[in-house]
């Protein structure tokens, strides 16, 4: 079950914009001379007016600002206006925008989010502003904070209530472990790669319930809060290796500290790097050469770290995910 890509587009899609576009052009004052009319480049910055009403070829010639909009203010070069941090609304680039460009309000002066973030009406280790783990990296700057909902800076393990406490789980990427209010279940016992040993959980080719179908409530559920990478249950792809997250000293330092384990194909979002997705344990510096910023699923923005994103959003594998799924 793959998330589709922001970047896809459907060829009715472009059909139906081609013939809008031909369908503006019919009777169009602009080609018998009768009105003023405008053209302009992005890359240039040119502008021409040509025509005066009279049905001459006046022409006059005005430099833009090369941003492709059709006026004279600065922009990025995307036919949009650049966001203004200050102005009181939130656009593209910014996490917030409260009017002022003051530090310590609860939103910097760059427009970024200040302050801690809650998951479920708690702050857990990875959103309270602080480095936890003496590593230099705070809360989601750090590569073992899964997400808000992660009361653990040091390893993958979230440290939930709940946690390791049999050999059954849900999804690993929502705010609690072991409830079984997401509708996914999962026995350790039936994983080949042996994942539970640590706990009691060996691998039993024995055990019940190993040709589980999850329902679909809980496909719906999990799958947009899992990574890149990742299955539901906490089994990950992290450099070549399936690792499962849940071990108690498993790190991105410390990949020797993880289980191994068998990815669950009913359920997760395989990482495709060729299709600019950036996978679980990366950075920005890790995608491809060719790709200017993460591919992400539509209405989920890229990003570069949380400080991009909205409020009550963060930055999971590249892309703006809502806090509430998390």
């Amino acid at each position: 079950m793959k998330l589709a890509s922001i970047a896809s587009l459907s060829s009715s899609s472009l059909v139906f914009a081609l013939v809008v576009g031909l369908g503006a052009c019919k009777n169009d004052p602009k080609t018998e001379g009768g009105e003023t009319g405008a053209t302009g480049t992005g890359e240039e910055g040119i502008s021409t007016l040509s025509g005066d009403g009279d049905g001459d070829t006046t022409t006059t010639t005005t430099t833009g600002d090369g941003d492709g909009d059709g006026t004279t203010s600065a922009g990025d070069g995307d036919g949009e206006p650049a966001s203004e941090c200050g102005n009181g609304e939130v656009e593209p680039g910014e996490g917030c925008d409260d009017g002022n460009t003051e530090d310590g309000d609860g939103c910097s002066s760059t427009c970024a989010v200040e302050g801690p973030i809650e998951c479920q009406g708690k702050v857990y280790a990875c959103g309270d502003e602080v480095d936890n783990d003496d590593d230099g990296l705070v809360d989601l700057d750090d590569p073992e904070c899964i997400s808000p909902c992660d009361d653990d800076e040091s390893t993958f393990k979230t440290n939930l209530p709940g946690q390791n406490n049999d050999c059954k789980g849900d999804c690993y990427f929502d705010s609690n472990s072991g409830a079984g209010d997401d509708k996914c279940e999962w026995n350790l016992q039936c994983d080949p790669g042996n994942p539970g040993a640590e706990i009691g959980c060996e691998y039993d080719p024995n055990a019940m319930g190993c040709d589980v179908e999850l329902p679909q409530a809980c496909l719906d559920f999990c799958t947009p809060a899992v990574p890149n990478g990742c299955d539901c249950f906490g089994c990950c792809e992290v450099e070549g290796q399936f690792v499962y997250l849940d071990g108690a000293a498993c790190s991105l330092d410390n990949l020797d500290g993880c289980q191994s384990c068998t990815f669950f194909e009913d359920c997760n979002n395989p990482c495709e790097p060729e299709l600019c997705e950036l996978c679980f344990g990366q950075t920005i510096e890790d995608l491809p050469e060719e790709c200017d910023e993460p591919a992400c699923p539509e209405m989920f923005d890229p990003c570069e770290g949380t400080e991009d994103c909205q409020e009550a959003f963060y930055c999971l594998t590249g892309c703006c995910v809502p806090v509430s799924i998390g």
